[in-house]
């Protein structure tokens, strides 16, 4: 009864307890022990076990610092050790236990000592041809070993059969008259008089000349399969049957000599061709700014190259060229800036501008390049009278002679392309406007009135550097122009005596200058820019390192 009641009391206190107080749950450890326990593991890690790239992606992002350039497995490489062995066992040996084949001529003879290490078979056969003279040929997995003295060999070059040149000239000519002198004849007679009217059978003779001031004649000349062809007899010399055959019409290039020669004509040749290939797009802005009233003296560079947020510094590597007054006066230069749109738009700050022309062209390296846009007009610049006497009879012959004169743009570049796709242009822009102009001229008691021209030329002549991409820019050609506003009043500002009452006279003279914006850019083989086409190889060359490195199929399985 006793032992009932303990355990009735018991039971009655928890419960009592159970509704005093919350109970409080247990914690659990293990997770935060689990955390603990893999942050310790990985503190005890060195840390060259950190997750890194692959060693060829290394050397594909750092292909001058890292890595075999050569691209061979390690397994392909092995240590080459002879001494004076025969050149047929040495080229025999060299491929045993690798997948390449090898046939050597019959008359291939002499020894061959080496000793290299770390090398794969490609380089121990251009070792041995540098050093023993023993060409070869790789078809494949295949390699010929060619005997040495005279060996013929054919190449193909793709290049235009013609000889090209080109002459641009400028000049300053100061005027000047010559007299011929003066010649008599009497009976049956033929005379001829220039510009002049015949009298009495006498034949004077006046010529205009004139005396060059300044002048820059640029001329050029491409005759490229005679110069190659001199080349290449250069290289590889004359006499013991040595010949270089040239056929321009089919492309081909026929070399008979030694084989170091020919490998000296082929390198040649290759070299050759990529430069020959290079060409360069010429995009051209020809712009007239007529300038405002606070820039009368010309278009302010500096102000130009100051601005900024444009990054328009002039010069290539980002040194000024232009004066430090930086107003007036002829100059050339380049920005730093690819874009035609923002150089335009900082000129209209400083006066209307108003495009010219926008010409685009493309030419291959060291080729001239020729952009015409205009009119020929006809000008009388010589006039002959031949009078014939005969039997009492006077017959007058008039002869005159037409010069075309052209009015418009013309520009003309040649560009040299550097392997750092640098460039060195030569540029001959030009503007010209020809106008009728009438000359009253007296002759003896004859008045002639003549229709001559009235030209007006703005011209430089310049070789500049730039890098492709960069727009090149050409100024300080200024020009002087009047312009008549005349107004009046209707009907009575026609009227005589009383009509300039009813009118009003103005003449305005307004200043221009000419800009010409010039921007070329490299292209490739492929018609892409230089940049990209580089570009693309580094990232075809990055695909095909990962391709290797993590397992991708033959078929050019993408990387996941």
């Amino acid at each position: 009864m006793r032992y009932q009641q303990l355990i009735t009391f018991g039971l009655t206190a928890s419960l009592l307890a159970s509704c005093a107080m919350t109970p409080r749950e247990t914690r659990d450890n293990s997770g935060i022990e689990l955390i603990q326990e893999e942050l310790a593991a990985i503190e005890e890690k060195p840390a060259v076990e950190e997750a890194l790239p692959p060693p060829q992606v290394d050397d594909a992002l750092l292909p001058p610092l890292m890595g075999d350039s050569r691209g061979t497995a390690s397994s392909d490489l092995f240590d080459v050790s002879v001494d004076e062995v025969s050149a047929r066992d040495f080229f025999m040996g060299l491929v045993k236990g690798t997948p390449y084949n090898m046939v050597v001529h019959p008359d291939v003879q002499g020894t061959i000592s080496l000793e290299l290490q770390n090398v794969d078979i490609e380089e121990v056969m251009t070792v041995v041809n540098d050093v023993y003279g023993y060409s070869y040929k790789k078809r494949g997995n295949l390699y010929q070993i060619l005997p040495g003295g005279l060996r013929s060999e054919v190449f193909h070059i793709d290049y235009l059969s013609l000889k090209r040149s080109g002459v641009s000239e400028t000049q300053v000519t100061n005027g000047e008259v010559t007299d011929a002198g003066t010649s008599n004849s009497g009976g049956s007679s033929s005379d001829s008089n220039n510009n002049s009217n015949n009298r009495n059978n006498n034949n004077n003779s006046g010529s205009g000349g004139g005396n060059v001031g300044a002048q820059i004649r640029t001329e050029t000349e491409s005759d490229f399969w005679t110069e190659l062809q001199q080349t290449l007899t250069v290289l590889v010399g004359e006499g013991d049957g040595r010949r270089v055959i040239v056929t321009p019409q089919a492309g081909i290039i026929v070399i008979r000599a030694m084989p170091e020669e020919i490998d000296t004509a082929k390198d040649f040749l290759r070299r050759a061709e990529i430069i020959m290939r290079r060409q360069v797009v010429l995009e051209a802005k020809i712009l007239e700014v007529q300038l405002s009233d606070s820039y009368q003296t010309g278009i302010d560079w500096t102000a130009v190259a100051d601005v900024n947020g444009n990054d328009l510094v002039f010069g290539v590597n980002g040194s000024s060229v232009v004066s430090p007054s930086g107003i007036g006066g002829a100059f050339s230069g380049a920005f730093t800036s690819d874009d035609f749109t923002g150089v335009i738009q900082l000129l209209e700050t400083q006066g209307s501008v108003q495009v010219l022309s926008s010409p685009r062209i493309s030419t291959v390296n060291n080729q001239k390049a020729v952009i015409k846009v205009g009119q020929d007009e006809f000008f009388v610049t010589e006039i002959s009278n031949t009078t014939t006497t005969s039997t009492g009879t006077t017959t007058n012959n008039p002869e005159i002679e037409l010069t075309p004169f052209f009015s418009g743009i013309a520009l003309d570049v040649t560009p040299q392309i550097s392997e750092d796709d640098e460039i060195i242009l030569h540029i001959h822009p030009s503007i010209s406007d020809v106008e009728d102009q009438v000359k009253v001229i007296t002759l003896g008691d004859q008045v002639v009135e003549l229709p001559l021209a009235l030209s007006t030329i703005r011209e430089t002549d310049s070789v500049v550097y730039a890098r492709s991409g960069q727009v090149v820019v050409l100024g300080g050609l200024m020009q002087n122009r009047s312009l008549d506003n005349n107004s009046g009043t209707p009907v009575f500002g026609d009227m005589p005596f009383v009509g300039h009452l009813f009118s009003q006279q103005r003449n305005v003279t307004v200043k221009n200058e000419l800009v010409i914006l010039l921007k070329p850019v490299i292209m490739g083989p492929d018609g892409l820019p230089e940049a990209t086409r580089r570009s693309q190889q580094r990232f075809d060359e990055f695909r095909r390192v990962l391709d290797t490195s993590y397992g991708a199929d033959d078929e050019g399985g993408s990387i996941e």
